[in-house]
């Protein structure tokens, strides 16, 4: 099955990008919400992946549509 490749478009992976870290940021938010704090060196890391990610989706859909 050397040939079974799925080649989806950009925007797929653009979307699924920003999906992600929307929902990383809003997890963290529900679980602060919910009293459980956590140290502020990994609520600052989760929070750079979660803009990163988003910053990467942004990218591709302006990428996907040139």
């Amino acid at each position: 099955m050397n040939g079974a490749r799925m080649n989806l478009p950009d925007w797929v992976y653009a979307f699924a990008s920003v999906l992600a870290g929307a929902v990383l940021l809003f997890l963290c938010w529900k679980k602060r919400q919910q009293g459980v704090r956590e140290d502020r060196y990994v609520l600052f890391g989760k929070i750079v992946i979660a803009l990163f990610m988003i910053a990467f989706g942004a990218l591709l859909f302006k990428v996907g549509k040139a």
